[in-house]
């Protein structure tokens, strides 16, 4: 299924996870000796609290945790953030909320395990706290500045808001614009393919280049010697989250998906087939071992300055742009992904949720407020993050960032995967048959002929819930 966002609609966000922590907070207003609860109020209503969180260890929540000592200045609640890797924190979430534990009073997921969280009750939703007078202590929070299609895509469910958008990352084209722009490259490229170098906006432009710009050691690159292989491109290839969000845009451009509009699986389409045949081509312009790859080998690859091109998540641009860990820093170019028979960038973001065990909903959704006024947004976004408010979007120091307004095109033409409750099981048989394609394995038509039909067993041929 793919859906077309303009830029005021966003997508959505991150997965069924959880676990471990102990909760050891007090009740706000609570004397020490335990008596009758204080008469705090305002904003520091929840006074002495402490909730806690957990996320994945990514730039934008390094860039939270450093606005966390002013929310507890501001409020007097306590936040203890525990940040993971991507797979820890899917483990941890996931025990958390089948044990119903509590441990947690906030949990960052991806957007499209929304429909899970829900059905299996993991979550509360936040009307009853957004509608709570008592608890619209945070001044400066305003939610119609909220993105209403990001908001909607990321948190809302049947009619019920259940989370916020945390992180609204979405993939475009990195590339080495000092490469595209170094005349002698520009020469050589011309005499052997008949045409100028210039970033690629369809498929077999991005293939040739690819192609180009992979060298040998020794060979010269933008009249360098090469000490190293070089190569024209990085990819993912691991059995892992980051295959199927990086082929999906494939399988969208060249006018494939998951569901057609009438919510019939494609997954055995002539275009997805032509999508992974493709895919599993451009591997031979990749450096080894992309088994072994997610979007942060991929970011690595480029911060060493051994690829030309990747296809990859903005959140990852902030390091790529990082002198201290990049040789590339100021020598990259971000654009949108090429184009088949549609536009496509996959929408790949994270939500923030209230468990239903949580201990302290209120405070949490004190949090959830702050996190949404203009001032944090935007000190998260100029650390790296992406903001969730229309205002901080618009703000003009952003635009001073490189990757900034590459980042507004590819959310106009953004893709979004499927919320539905069926989506963790079918996301584990994409990623292995993908995973056996690009290993040599099996070829692209019996790898997605495995997926329709496990997918066809999923859904027992039904039109799955909450598609519409």
């Amino acid at each position: 299924m793919k859906k077309k966002l303009t830029w005021g609609l966003i997508a959505i966000l991150v997965l069924s996870l959880l676990a471990g922590c102990s909760n050891s907070s007090n009740e706000a207003g609570q004397s020490a000796e335990g008596g009758e609860p204080a008469a705090v109020e305002g904003v520091r209503k929840f006074e002495g609290t402490t909730i806690y969180m957990i996320a994945e260890q990514q730039t934008p929540t390094l860039a939270l945790e450093k606005q966390l000592d002013n929310f507890t200045e501001l409020t007097g609640i306590h936040v203890e953030l525990e940040m993971a890797p991507f797979d820890s924190v899917v483990q941890k979430v996931t025990l958390a909320m089948q044990g119903g534990t509590g441990a947690y009073d906030v949990i960052a997921t991806p957007y499209q395990f929304l429909g899970n969280l829900v059905v299996n009750e993991y979550i509360q939703p936040l009307e009853p706290l957004m509608n709570d007078e008592r608890l619209s202590i945070i001044e400066a929070y305003d939610q119609s500045d909220i993105v209403e299609g990001m908001w909607a895509a990321s948190g809302k469910w049947k009619d019920k808001i259940y989370g916020v958008s945390a992180n609204s990352c979405i993939q475009f084209l990195a590339y080495r614009k000092d490469l595209f722009e170094n005349a002698d490259e520009q020469a050589a490229f011309k005499a052997e393919y008949g045409y100028d170098l210039v970033v690629p906006t369809d498929w077999d432009m991005y293939k040739d280049v690819a192609e180009f710009f992979t060298r040998e050691k020794n060979e010269t690159l933008a009249g360098e010697k090469l000490t190293q292989d070089f190569y024209g491109i990085t990819m993912a290839g691991k059995r892992h989250d980051a295959l199927t969000c990086e082929w999906l845009n494939y399988a969208w451009s060249f006018g494939g998906g998951i569901f057609d509009k009438n919510g019939n699986l494609i997954m055995d389409s002539e275009e997805n087939i032509a999508a992974l045949e493709y895919y599993d081509s451009i591997k031979a312009f990749a450096p080894p071992g992309i088994s072994n790859k997610t979007w942060d080998e991929k970011t690595t690859d480029m911060q060493q300055g051994i690829a030309a091109m990747t296809i990859i998540f903005n959140d990852c641009a902030p390091g790529i742009e990082d002198p201290e860990q990049s040789k590339v820093a100021g020598k990259m170019g971000y654009g949108a992904i090429p184009v088949g028979q549609n536009p496509a960038a996959h929408y790949g973001a994270w939500s923030y949720f209230i468990p239903a065990e949580a201990k302290n909903p209120e405070a949490a959704w004190v949090f959830l407020q702050w996190f949404n006024t203009p001032d944090v947004q935007k000190a998260i976004a100029l650390d790296g993050g992406f903001p969730n408010l229309t205002s901080v979007y618009n703000d003009e120091d952003l635009n001073v960032l490189p990757y900034w307004q590459g980042t507004l095109k590819a959310y106009e033409i953004s893709s979004t995967r499927p919320r539905i409750p069926e989506w963790n099981t079918m996301n584990e048989e994409l990623m292995l048959q993908l995973s056996r394609v690009l290993t040599g394995e099996i070829d692209a038509e019996e790898g997605l002929k495995n997926t329709q039909e496990k997918y066809e067993q999923v859904l027992e041929g039904q039109l799955p819930l909450g598609y519409q």
